[in-house]
């Protein structure tokens, strides 16, 4: 990797634009930072599950029609890529995608894209065609207007939607690429707000070189590889885009199933219980006096007075 820094940096130099056009592209890399921050790309919300990894330390086993000039390169510890047009070259790495939200990040090692020539990296279903369904991707192309960067999506149904960091594409103003930068690209989809976005940074200070958002972005469906093509492209078939890929990394955010807890009712229990009436205790009953028997010894009293009185009283009437 040193090494291959160094050899890039010497392309540069040897191709370095002049001081005043180098201004003017300083000049515009300030005011799109600014205008990046509106832009910035979408990213899948939740925890992602990456899926393939590979920092090309190893053959990653990449499948191409073109094993001569696209291949692993141990030395540098990349892919090599050399792509013509009208060539139909193809280079992918199959993966288990079915529709999710996901994002798909590289970094880029441009070393030369001639005039209507292009590099393309992203997902694509097995027929690898640029322009139809289904796939999405990134695209590094020297046009008319310089080196541009793109993000092209064409849905299941062939709706094409894309974007370009060309001022009348985006609405901004127009951002270049240059050869010999490294370059950290993402390109990220929500399925649930149907939302594409592309975001380049240069990979030496981390700092945003352009980036958009695409809307209306329908259900890309499934796609089961991350592919280079020049499929369908038959522009200029004497054009050469070359240079390094590493670090491709790619993630996937399922959706989180929101569900409303149904509260669980206990039956009532049916306690059974014996109620017994109230104990009725009886008023109280006033008890009847009895007669208090006079005593013995005054009864006998008054009745020897009754006697005595008598026996006075009977001889006077006598007399």
């Amino acid at each position: 990797m040193l090494s291959l820094r160094g050899t890039c940096q010497g392309t540069a130099e040897r191709r370095e634009v002049d001081g005043m056009e180098h201004a003017m592209i300083r000049g515009s890399f300030l005011a799109v930072v600014a205008f990046s921050l509106l832009i910035a790309p979408v990213c899948a919300s939740g925890t992602g599950i990456v899926i393939y990894s590979t920092d090309f330390s190893s053959d990653p086993g990449w499948v191409t029609n073109n094993p001569y000039t696209n291949r692993w390169d141990s030395d540098q510890g990349m892919f090599r890529y050399f792509l013509r047009d009208s060539t139909n070259t193809f280079i992918y790495k199959k993966i288990p995608y079915k529709g999710e939200s996901f994002r798909l990040e590289y970094d880029l090692l441009p070393v030369q894209t001639q005039f209507q020539a292009s590099f393309r990296l992203g997902l694509g279903d097995p027929d690898m065609y640029i322009n139809q369904a289904t796939t999405i991707f990134t695209e590094f192309e020297n046009s008319v207007y310089g080196n541009l960067m793109m993000l092209r999506t064409v849905d299941p149904s062939n709706q094409r939607r894309e974007v370009s960091s060309y001022f009348q594409s985006y609405g901004g103003p127009t951002v270049h690429f240059t050869d010999g930068t490294l370059y950290h690209v993402v390109i990220t989809y929500d399925r649930k707000v149907q939302q594409a976005g592309i975001q380049v940074s240069f990979l030496g200070n981390h700092s945003t070189l352009w980036g958009y958002t695409l809307d209306s972005v329908r259900s890309l469906g499934p796609m089961d590889r991350i592919v280079i093509s020049t499929i369908g492209d038959y522009t200029n078939p004497y054009s050469v885009a070359e240079g390094f890929l590493d670090n491709v990394t790619f993630q996937v955010y399922p959706e989180v199933v929101e569900t409303t807890a149904t509260p669980t009712t206990t039956p009532p229990v049916t306690i059974k219980t014996t109620v017994s009436p109230p104990r009725t205790t009886p008023p109280a009953t006033a008890a009847t006096p009895s007669p208090t028997a006079a005593p013995l010894s005054l009864l006998t009293g008054f009745i020897g007075l009754a006697g005595a009185l008598l026996l006075f009283l009977l001889p006077v009437s006598r007399r």
